[in-house]
């Protein structure tokens, strides 16, 4: 996944007066990395597994808490990727009722699932 370049969501900014191409919403990835980067799950716009980042020393760690971290980050991933598609709804004008009766998560609550699964972010 080191040699993905991915567009995160949290970069694009409606009101930028930088001229930039369009957003190609179906390209982006989402990417979530443990707070060590010893693993990490890339998903695509429809929440699917594209890549893995796994280094040597997550290895180490054995198969039971590699398991885990990779299913704790792709349900992670997952969810990011579901606030990308509440992103895309309402850069295309999607009324709100109808972004809500999709159950899709709002940056705030995705990160607040990460600093549950994390603890706290420093800032």
């Amino acid at each position: 996944m080191t040699d993905m370049h991915p567009i995160d969501v949290d970069d694009f900014d409606p009101d930028d007066d930088v001229e930039a191409a369009p957003l190609d919403w179906r390209n982006l990835t989402y990417e979530v990395f443990n707070p060590d980067h010893t693993v990490g799950v890339g998903c695509n716009r429809d929440g699917e597994i594209i890549g893995l980042h796994i280094t040597d020393d997550a290895r180490d760690n054995g198969d039971s808490w590699l398991a885990a971290e990779i299913l704790r980050l792709a349900r992670l991933a997952h969810m990011k990727s579901r606030v990308g598609l509440r992103a895309e709804m309402e850069h295309n004008g999607t009324r709100s009722y109808t972004i809500d009766s999709f159950d899709l998560p709002t940056e705030a609550s995705y990160r607040a699932m990460e600093d549950a699964e994390f603890g706290r972010r420093d800032s």
